[in-house]
C-alpha cells in the first residue's frame, strides 16, 4: 500500500483542514489594506484579480521577516506533522526569507482554495436531507434536469469520498511545500550539523571523563572495602590505610564529577580538576593498595610535556589500571611511562585471568578516542598470556 493510500486510512492524513482554516485566517489582517485598493483602481472583475494579487504580495512581504519563518516551522510541525528543525535566532538570508515569503502566499492561497472546495463538496453529501425530508424539489444536475429522490444518496457517498480523497492529498500537498519552503537551506543543514556534532563530541568527552575517574575509583573502593572488612579485627592499621585510600579517591572523584556536572547544566564551569603524569606515582600506590603488584618505570621529564599530553596520558594508565584490577591474573603489573624528545610512551602489561581476556570495551574505546585526538597510536589486546596496553603520542607535528 503506498504512502498516500495509507494517508486515507488514517485520521492525521486530514490535518490540512486545520491547517488551510489557519491560512485563511492569516490573510485577514492584510484583507483591509488590499480590498481598498482592488476597489479604487479596478472595474468589474479585474477588481477580484486585483484583490488576489494585493493579497498575495502582501502577504509575501509579510513573510520576509524573521519571526514568521519561525511560526511557520513551529504551526508545521505542529498541525502537519512534520518534522522541520527550528530556525535560528539570527537574520535569515534573502533566499530563505523568499521561501517564507512563498510559503505564506501558498499557505494562505491554497487553503483558502481547499475551504472552498471541501466546502462545496460537503454540500453534495448533505444533499439527501432534501430528499429525506420530503422535499421534491427540481434542480439542474450536471446539465440534466433532476429530481430529489434515493439517487442521492450514491452521490452524497462519492462526494465524501472526494472531500476526503482531496483533504488527503491536500495534507500531503502541505507537508511536501513546508518541506522544499521552510525547511533548512544548505547553509543552515551546515550549521546544524555542526552544533549536533559539537554536542556529540562533548558528549563523548564527558562520557570519557566519567569513565575514567567515577571507574576507576568505585573499583579501587571496592576492592579496598572489601579487604577493609576482612581485616577489620585482625589489623586495624590496614583497615585504617585503606580508609585513607578511598577517602583520597572518593574526594577526587567528586571533583571530577562537580566539573562535569557543571558542563551538563552550562554553569560557569568551575576549574576543570588537572590530573597529569606528574601525578602516576599516586595511581601506583592506590592500585598497590588495592592489592596489585605494580612495578612502575618512569623516565624522560615528565614534567616538561605539553599540558593535553600529559592529561590524557595519566588517564591511560588510570585506564590500564582499573582494568588490571578488575581482570589481571595473579603476577606483577607492570607499568611504563617513557617520556622522550618526539614522543610519550605508555605500556601497560598483566598477566590474563585463568579463563581467558577480559576488559572494559567502552574504556578501550574512550582511550582510543583520546590517543587519536592527538595524532597518536593505541594497541590493547592479548600477547600470550599476558595483556599489553600501548600507547604512543608524538609531541610534535609530523613526528
Amino acid at each position: 500500500m503506498s504512502g498516500f493510500a495509507r494517508s486515507l486510512l488514517r485520521p492525521g492524513g486530514y490535518r490540512s483542514v486545520p491547517y488551510a482554516v489557519l491560512g485563511a485566517v492569516l490573510a485577514v489582517p492584510v484583507a483591509p489594506f488590499a480590498v481598498p485598493w482592488a476597489l479604487l483602481t479596478g472595474e468589474g472583475r479585474s477588481r477580484a484579480l486585483l484583490t488576489v494579487v494585493a493579497l498575495a504580495v502582501l502577504l509575501g512581504l509579510l513573510g520576509l521577516t524573521g519571526p514568521v519563518r519561525r511560526f511557520g516551522v513551529a504551526v508545521a510541525n505542529g498541525l502537519l506533522g512534520t518534522d522541520l528543525p527550528a530556525p535560528g535566532r539570527a537574520r535569515p538570508a534573502w533566499p530563505d526569507r523568499l521561501r517564507s515569503g512563498a510559503w505564506l502566499v501558498l499557505h494562505s492561497g491554497l487553503g483558502g482554495l481547499l475551504l472552498v472546495v471541501d466546502a462545496f463538496l460537503a454540500l453534495g453529501v448533505l444533499s439527501p436531507a432534501m430528499w429525506l425530508s420530503g422535499d421534491q424539489a427540481e434542480f439542474t444536475f450536471f446539465g440534466a434536469k433532476a429530481v430529489a429522490g434515493p439517487w442521492m444518496l450514491p452521490v452524497a457517498l462519492v462526494m465524501l469520498g472526494l472531500v476526503l480523497l482531496v483533504t488527503a492529498a491536500a495534507t500531503r500537498a502541505f507537508q511536501a511545500g513546508a518541506t522544499a519552503l521552510l525547511g533548512p537551506s544548505a547553509a543552515e543543514r551546515a550549521a546544524l550539523a555542526e552544533r549536533r556534532s559539537a554536542v556529540l563530541a562533548q558528549r563523548n568527552r564527558l562520557a570519557r571523563e566519567l569513565h575514567d575517574s567515577i571507574g576507576h575509583t568505585l573499583t579501587t573502593s571496592t576492592i579496598q572495602a572489601a579487604a577493609a572488612a576482612e581485616l577489620v579485627e585482625a589489623d586495624p592499621a590496614q583497615v585504617r590505610r585503606a580508609l585513607g585510600t578511598i577517602e583520597e579517591a572518593s574526594r577526587s572523584a567528586l571533583e571530577d564529577l562537580d566539573h562535569v556536572l557543571g558542563l551538563l547544566r552550562e554553569e560557569p564551569a568551575a576549574k576543570e580538576p588537572t590530573r597529569t603524569l606528574a601525578e602516576v606515582d599516586v595511581l601506583a600506590v592506590r592500585a598497590r593498595e588495592a592489592g596489585l603488584d605494580v612495578r612502575l618505570a618512569v623516565t624522560g621529564p615528565v614534567g616538561a610535556l605539553p599540558a593535553a599530553v600529559s592529561r590524557e596520558g595519566y588517564r591511560i594508565v588510570q585506564e590500564g589500571l582499573t582494568n588490571a584490577l578488575r581482570h589481571a591474573g595473579p603476577g606483577t603489573v607492570d607499568v611504563r611511562v617513557e617520556a622522550g624528545p618526539d614522543r610519550l610512551g605508555i605500556a601497560v602489561v598483566n598477566a590474563l585471568p585463568g579463563d581467558g581476556p577480559r576488559t572494559g570495551r567502552r574504556g578501550l574505546a574512550g582511550l582510543a578516542e583520546r590517543v587519536e585526538a592527538l595524532r597518536g597510536e593505541l594497541d590493547a589486546g592479548p600477547d600470550g598470556q599476558q595483556w599489553r596496553l600501548r600507547a604512543s603520542i608524538p609531541l610534535r607535528a609530523g613526528a
